[in-house]
């Protein structure tokens, strides 16, 4: 069975300044590729710039079979963070900045939502504002990551899968947040925990999963491969269970080489014209 899905938000330039490299990242674009490469049928809709690294973004989407001919471009140097990664692989994010135009689906994109298996968003997208017209057209994944239940109440209703990540917290806590989540609304919510593994509740009954061993070099984007691959799964009619063993596998995968995706280039290649946001400063 061919399915189909879209990605809808954020992609950046991730910079890691004590390396020297750069690579293309942001949760929306990193979905996109993972689903793409797991057989989906992919694409993008999101904001890029009007500089090297924007052009950068749009190539290793196209390079890795994704749509992007929804892109919108702004006339404004293209979103990046800097990142950090310590000796355990864990990365830390330093700064950031984001599109200065506000994503709005327009009836084309409406369209094609109409014709895909799922969507996928997520905080770090900043398209709240469009959850309910997404769920109206496909069942909706959304990454909440750290934001808390007072953010994610009024999007719970309209989404189908809730992804959480507390890499801190008890598996009585991280099932406390799953039940008030689907008591709030969302059809499926899943904690994810690091190296913890995963604890997921659907129809009031709780599944939890041990991380898959790997070697860590990185684990960015290590949740939108969850994430991509957990969808995957459950369209194509595995049970929770089975899903979830399979997108703790790939998440592993991601987290043995740098870069969410790889494609990785010198960041003496990018132009650094942006202002940097300190995360401190938000």
């Amino acid at each position: 069975m061919t399915i189909s899905m879209c990605s809808i938000g954020d992609n950046v330039l991730d910079r890691y300044p004590q390396e020297g490299l750069a690579f293309p990242g942001g949760s929306a674009t990193n979905a996109a590729v993972f689903a793409s490469r797991l057989g989906v049928s992919s694409s993008y809709i999101g904001i890029v710039g009007s500089d090297s690294a924007a052009a950068f973004i749009v190539e290793s989407l196209e390079s890795e079979g994704v749509d992007a001919s929804r892109v919108r471009h702004q006339d404004a140097p293209n979103p990046i963070t800097d990142v950090v990664v310590n000796e355990d692989g864990n990365r830390r994010f330093l700064a950031f900045t984001v599109p200065e135009m506000e994503l709005r689906l327009t009836d084309d994109d409406l369209a094609h939502l109409d014709t895909v298996d799922w969507i996928h968003t997520g905080h770090s997208s900043h398209v709240e504002h469009e959850v309910e017209r997404m769920a109206a057209r496909a069942p909706v994944s959304f990454d909440f990551s750290k934001r808390d239940l007072d953010y994610a109440a009024p999007l719970l209703p309209f989404v189908a899968l809730a992804t959480f990540s507390r890499d801190d917290l008890s598996t009585d806590g991280c099932i406390d947040l799953l039940r008030s989540a689907v008591e709030l609304g969302a059809g499926l919510a899943v904690v994810t925990r690091g190296a913890a593994g995963s604890v997921a509740m659907s129809g009031g009954r709780i599944v939890e999963r041990a991380a898959s061993p790997t070697t860590v070099a990185d684990t960015i984007g290590a949740g939108d491969a969850f994430q991509a691959c957990l969808m995957t799964e459950l369209t194509r009619g595995r049970s929770l269970d089975a899903a979830l063993e399979v997108a703790s596998d790939f998440a592993a995968e991601t987290c043995a080489h740098r870069g969410a995706f790889g494609h990785e280039r010198r960041l003496s290649e990018f132009s650094d014209d942006g202002e940097v946001v300190s995360l401190d400063s938000r």
